[in-house]
């Protein structure tokens, strides 16, 4: 069936974003649903065992199921005194907007490839890559397996690694990837760096995040740790002014 007009959610839906796209849980996906509906002043409820999530105004209400990943199962739309129907073309909507997330994941992913190639050639070991690399030894995503960063070996590792050659010394590791969050952030949909050339010191240069490039999407890029890092106070200060983030 084809979707009634829905000047309050819909256009927003499609506009922001939507609904999250790295979703592993129905919660990430329902803070997000109740985010984007209470902005446009809808009601909305969720059921006990956080299944389903019931978006309601003076004129129409949407049910919307979830699966335990956080995918969509099914959604039914109704006006009041109306029985409720199965809507097609909403799963559709809201399915194809948790993609936007990843595009934005997959542009970032290609930008820190790009920057750990700039100063990569054949004979850099792995411990002088994370020593000297501008991102560190780099391992792209592969399949469930999200990408991850080795940025730090102690110099005790270091030490084994000359002693000992051939021997594997593991350092410090995080993983990028992508959250839902309760606020709206500007995510690129495309790589920024450009030609390496065009920077400072063989240093990549970066397209501005127009909005031509970019989408506001109730999410953020984060880096998971295996393990709590020490970090001096004038490092985290220094994280909070370029992000922005408290």
């Amino acid at each position: 069936m084809s979707v009634p007009p829905f000047p309050q959610l819909i256009p927003h839906l499609e506009s922001r974003g939507g609904v999250s796209w790295h979703a592993k849980s129905m919660f990430s996906v329902m803070s997000t649903l109740e985010l984007l509906s209470r902005q446009k002043g809808l009601t909305v409820h969720v059921s006990p065992n956080g299944t389903a999530c019931y978006i309601t105004s003076m004129m129409f209400y949407v049910e919307i199921q979830l699966e335990k990943d956080g995918d969509v199962m099914d959604v039914k739309l109704a006006h009041f005194e109306e029985a409720p129907v199965v809507c097609d073309d909403l799963v559709q909507l809201l399915s194809e907007m948790k993609a936007k997330g990843y595009l934005a994941l997959q542009a970032l992913e290609k930008d820190l490839y790009s920057m750990s190639l700039l100063d990569r050639t054949q004979d850099l070991n792995r411990v002088t890559e994370v020593l000297n690399g501008t991102v560190g030894h780099l391992v792209p995503r592969t399949g469930g397996t999200p990408m991850n960063i080795e940025f730090y070996i102690s110099p005790y590792q270091v030490l084994e690694a000359e002693l000992n050659h051939g021997s594997q010394v593991c350092g410090t590791k995080t993983v990028v990837t992508v959250e839902g969050t309760d606020t709206l952030h500007k995510l690129p949909l495309s790589p920024l760096v450009v030609d390496p050339q065009d920077g400072e010191n063989n240093s990549p240069a970066f397209l501005q995040l127009t909005d031509e490039l970019s989408m506001d999407l109730p999410a953020f890029f984060v880096l998971k740790f295996h393990q709590p890092v020490p970090m001096s106070s004038s490092s985290i200060e220094e994280i909070q002014r370029l992000t922005g983030m408290l």
